[in-house]
């Protein structure tokens, strides 16, 4: 048995089986029962009824305020053709958001010593692989956890958007997109230098997680962070075909392809990018499972307080660039008047999800809308803007 495997296996039978005290119901559909219960359900039930009623065809939202019970709840229909409506229970993708899943489980993986973050990515993988890829002699695990590693992005290309658009079947996978579009072209800057949002960092950090761990990423994600955490209505790359995700409660995913606010399926053009993106997206899952997944994070049930640290060291922006910065996997944003929060949001043609954790307030707030698009349109602007800063003055302006 090599080095590494022995650590993995090591890392598994100590943390892998150890026994953990989460006070969580088994199902989410347990919360949509206790909904009406909440001294604020009318408040939060008539927000987000009011814009769906707008044009959203539904919506799935979670407050966790300090001193008050969990309240989750939707609206809306998880399929428009049928009528079918909308519940807590139902899955839907949630885009970038699984780059906070991936950092988590990067950062567990170095608690294990299995990656370190200082190390060069070429340390990881062959000279083959690693000489391709652009800074891959320069750029650290930090780097592309936090997106300066000069890397360029795949989801950059033009072309990548038209092929999906014409074939919903396209091979997506990470191999697949790595070569084609990141894989000998040039670097953006050097590594460290600048900022730069880049969805190749997180793909080719799995690469890294697959050498390192014998089984697998995923399969460390569904021990590590599925199973521990009771995430029982959270699918990634072993826990299902993501196409047979239409018979196991996942929500339909709609866009708007021509910004005329007429909503097109798009279920299966999400779950192409979905199932073929490893850590810059692929997370399926329910608003109350990524609670409980982001919970557990923020109060020390994952990972030692000084790895959450870790994670929080957000990159300096230019001055007076204060509102949006990005750590490792983990995003600081001023939602001002409202205060500092800290999470991530994703999005897809077809669906969009914000996760979010306002400190001062110890209050969680986490939506995923079965709506979402290619570019800015009268739809994206109405979940983007005026739903997000909705919900936040309903919640905080009491």
């Amino acid at each position: 048995m090599s080095k590494i495997a022995f650590l993995a296996l090591i890392a598994f039978l100590v943390t892998g089986c150890a026994e953990e005290n989460f006070s969580f119901p088994s199902s989410d559909c347990y919360w949509r029962d206790r909904a009406s219960e909440h001294p604020r359900h009318i408040s939060y039930q008539e927000l987000i009824e009011n814009f769906q009623q707008q044009g959203l065809p539904g919506i799935s939202l979670l407050v966790a305020k300090k001193d008050e019970p969990i309240w989750v709840s939707s609206c809306g229909y998880a399929e428009l053709e049928s009528g079918l409506a909308l519940s807590p229970c139902h899955v839907m993708p949630v885009g970038s958001v699984g780059k906070l899943y991936c950092a988590t489980a990067v950062m567990m993986m170095i608690e294990d010593g299995l990656l370190d973050l200082e190390t060069p990515v070429s340390a990881y993988l062959s000279d083959d692989l690693s000489s391709q890829i652009p800074n891959g002699s320069t750029a650290t695990l930090a780097h592309l956890l936090s997106h300066t590693s000069g890397i360029p992005d795949y989801a950059d290309s033009r072309l990548l958007y038209l092929d999906l658009l014409n074939n919903k079947n396209m091979d997506f996978s990470r191999e697949s997109i790595l070569e084609q579009f990141v894989f000998g072209s040039k670097p953006l800057f050097s590594p460290g230098s600048e900022y730069r949002y880049s969805n190749s960092n997180y793909e080719i950090q799995t690469l890294i997680m697959d050498q390192v761990y014998p089984q697998g990423h995923a399969d460390f994600y569904s021990f590590r962070l599925f199973t521990r955490l009771g995430l029982e209505k959270t699918y990634y790359k072993k826990e299902t075909d993501y196409f047979s995700l239409y018979a196991n409660s996942m929500a339909n995913g709609y866009f708007d392809r021509h910004s005329t606010a007429k909503l097109e399926n798009a279920t299966d053009l999400s779950l192409t990018i979905a199932s073929g993106q490893t850590g810059s997206d692929g997370i399926v899952t329910t608003t109350f499972d990524l609670y409980k997944f982001m919970e557990a994070l923020f109060t020390g049930h994952l990972l030692p307080d000084e790895r959450f640290v870790q994670m929080k060291e957000y990159i300096k922006e230019n001055a007076g660039f204060q509102t949006y910065k990005y750590g490792l996997g983990l995003v600081y944003k001023d939602f001002d008047p409202f205060g500092i929060a800290i999470g991530h949001s994703g999005s897809l043609p077809g669906f969009s999800t914000e996760a979010w954790y306002f400190k001062d307030q110890d209050t969680f707030v986490i939506y995923s809308i079965n709506c979402g698009n290619l570019i800015n349109g009268p739809l994206q602007s109405l979940i983007d803007e005026e739903f997000q800063w909705a919900v936040l003055e309903t919640i905080f302006n009491q």
